[in-house]
């Protein structure tokens, strides 16, 4: 539970601190007032910021990302300062825009909506995803808590703390691999599976909305994972209408997975397959009993021989009917749902074609469709040698960028 008690925190004469909303990696949230536009407002303090290179790394590709992308449906950045006292920024402000509720904690409460309300949301989700995308960035961690709505049903994509930027939509994977070395050298340290040579981090994306191409370690994982945890979005918006389920306390994610093939596996069961554990409640099986199993062809963007084996050890599953889960749906809802959680990302619909979907027919807006003029490339990332007092001569022009030091 989030302690309501205000902080003390040193955010000056413009902002006044209205209550605590979260805590994530990087430090704690509150609402405030910004009392020179009389804006309410979000603020995450962030401390110890360059306690270590790895985390300060993260942190200004955030902000980077962030100030970079400029779409009403990916939340803004309105000011970043630090603390008067502070001479070394080691402890900094961040001031976001503000929203009445994320969809988890929405989903959560007995609020219903309607269809209308999904497909506008679902909408906004589509635009602003296609806008980050062709500014080259994957946000990696698409699920219902990153998802904020207003009660005028608009939408915004936030938190890019696990965001990349990259360089083309096609671009080669391997020249990123210096990226991500640190990241790597973590996972090795932790004593994953030998055999699944990573470029990007397996660790990405909460695993109830985790794509099978990170599940299984895909070398070449792109912008189709995020359209893949977006329908598992989309499905949980789809138990927020009524007919669907009675029950708010009912709702729940699409897969709920409880360990995941090879990271986290379910060291307490009995059941190998290919020679891992695997229990019922491993996420691809999770998938599975809902989408069915793979095809031949499904299996031929896999790399790695041992996860083609491991996906074939499974018997057939045949594929559910999707108006079992979802018996008040529309057949646009169910088609487009079924087309976002197509295992295979070769095959499953792309953001463009989502957006020609007969679903989105009469909501459609050209202002909102935009894409990016500039594509998101910084030097941070293609120095994997940068030190201490380069961030902190970067994150400092970022500061500058606000005007406010």
């Amino acid at each position: 539970m989030i302690n309501t008690k205000l902080p003390n925190w040193e955010v000056g004469p413009r902002y006044r601190l209205v209550r605590r909303i979260g805590k994530g990696t990087y430090g704690s949230v509150c609402e405030a007032i910004d009392l020179q536009t009389n804006q309410r407002v979000a603020i995450k303090n962030v401390k110890a910021l360059f306690d270590d290179v790895i985390e300060a790394k993260h942190m200004l590709r955030e902000i980077s990302i962030m100030r970079t992308l400029n779409h009403i449906n990916i939340i803004k950045i309105v000011n970043i300062f630090t603390p008067s006292a502070s001479q070394e920024f080691n402890n900094v402000y961040i001031v976001m825009e503000h929203a009445e509720a994320d969809l988890k904690k929405l989903s959560k409460s007995p609020t219903y909506l309607e269809h209308n309300h999904i497909k506008h949301l679902m909408y906004q989700a589509v635009c602003g995803m296609r806008y980050m995308h062709s500014a080259n960035v994957l946000h990696r961690d698409i699920k219902p808590a990153n998802i904020l709505i207003n009660s005028n049903c608009t939408l915004k994509i936030c938190d890019f703390g696990l965001s990349r930027s990259y360089r083309s939509l096609n671009q080669n994977f391997e020249s990123q691999a210096e990226n991500n070395m640190n990241e790597e050298r973590d996972m090795n340290a932790r004593g994953f599976q030998k055999g699944f040579k990573r470029i990007l981090t397996g660790h990405v994306v909460t695993r109830w909305y985790r794509a099978p191409e990170v599940i299984l370690l895909e070398k070449e994982y792109g912008k189709e994972m995020d359209v893949w945890s977006l329908g598992c979005v989309f499905a949980e918006m789809l138990q927020m209408i009524r007919e669907n389920n009675q029950e708010f306390i009912e709702r729940c994610p699409l897969f709920p997975g409880k360990s995941c093939f090879p990271l986290s596996p379910d060291l307490n069961t009995a059941n190998m397959r290919a020679g891992y554990p695997c229990s019922e409640s491993d996420q691809l099986n999770v998938i599975f009993q809902i989408i069915g199993t793979p095809s031949a062809e499904d299996l031929r963007f896999i790399s790695d021989e041992k996860a083609i084996r491991y996906v074939q050890s499974f018997p057939f599953i045949p594929s559910k009917d999707l108006r079992e889960y979802f018996p008040a749906c529309t057949a646009e809802e169910i088609d487009l749902l079924q087309r976002l959680l197509t295992f295979s990302p070769h095959r499953r619909i792309t953001l463009d074609q989502a957006l020609q979907h007969p679903y989105f027919a009469m909501i459609r807006d050209p202002n909102l469709e935009r894409l990016a003029e500039t594509p998101a490339d910084f030097i941070f990332d293609r120095d994997t040698d940068i030190d201490m007092q380069t961030l902190r001569d970067l994150f400092r022009r970022e500061i500058n960028r606000y005007n406010h030091i």
